[in-house]
């Protein structure tokens, strides 16, 4: 199994008082652009994606739909166990569910994303161990029960590097 951890691209502010003022922020044209040149260089590494799950946010539904342009046979859903307000340990609990044989992309928010990454890293999630930085992404690979490796962690600032 190989799992893909994608934080959403760079947002416009957070300006409003309302909390839920903050689920409609959307990427800024910097932000899609940046995640076109890192999507296109990703996909080079990664070949195949089976399902790109997404957070209901509106700019995680972005960044996934432009991660999907570039797997356009993978499935797209909208999940609510990646909703920034969501428990992570239903979405570790989804995984277990998920084939063993598959490659999955996680569309969503930090710290939610890298409390997901701790507990399938058998860390402890509530320990900040890393951050995702908005447009990285993280790649674990291993199997539910027999435990998951990091095989890549790519930063903005290293794909802006490789990118440009």
């Amino acid at each position: 199994m190989k799992l893909v951890f994608i934080r959403h691209g760079l947002a416009e502010g957070h300006f409003s008082q309302n909390q839920y003022a903050d689920f409609e922020r959307v990427l800024t044209a910097d932000g899609i652009s940046r995640l076109n040149k890192t999507f296109k260089l990703f996909k080079k590494a990664e070949p195949k994606i089976d399902v790109i799950f997404s957070s209901p946010l509106s700019r995680a539904i972005q960044s996934a739909e432009i991660f999907w342009t570039y797997y356009q046979d993978s499935d797209l859903e909208v999940m609510g166990d990646l909703d920034i307000l969501d428990d992570p340990t239903h979405l570790v609990e989804y995984i277990s569910f998920l084939p063993s044989d598959g490659c999955y992309a996680f569309v969503g928010h930090d710290p939610h994303l890298t409390r997901v990454i701790a507990s399938l890293l058998s860390l402890h999630p509530e320990h900040d161990f890393m951050k995702i930085k908005k447009g990285g992404i993280c790649v674990l690979e291993g199997k539910m029960w027999e435990g998951f490796t990091m095989e890549l962690l790519f930063s903005p600032k290293f794909l802006k590097a490789v990118t440009d």
